[in-house]
């Protein structure tokens, strides 16, 4: 299996944010803006593996995007 990069976002401390290999891009105000600026930086990545992902309080993950996908689902 191909080693997969994740941008996890979540919400914490009353603020969304997203996580990609250990750093924190913080301080959205809305999941949507959160979602759509990870997305914006895993096409950045130029990785064919990247997913951007959403994990609730419960560590529930959903998968909102992915390079084959020709854009983000609504979330």
């Amino acid at each position: 299996m191909a080693n997969q990069h994740h941008f996890i976002v979540n919400h914490r401390d009353d603020i969304w944010q997203y996580t990609f290999r250990g750093s924190i891009f913080a301080h959205f105000t809305s999941r949507q803006e959160a979602i759509d600026a990870a997305i914006e930086a895993a096409r950045a990545t130029n990785e064919p593996d990247v997913q951007v992902i959403v994990q609730d309080a419960d560590m529930k993950q959903e998968l909102v995007w992915r390079p084959d996908a020709d854009q983000a689902p609504q979330a």
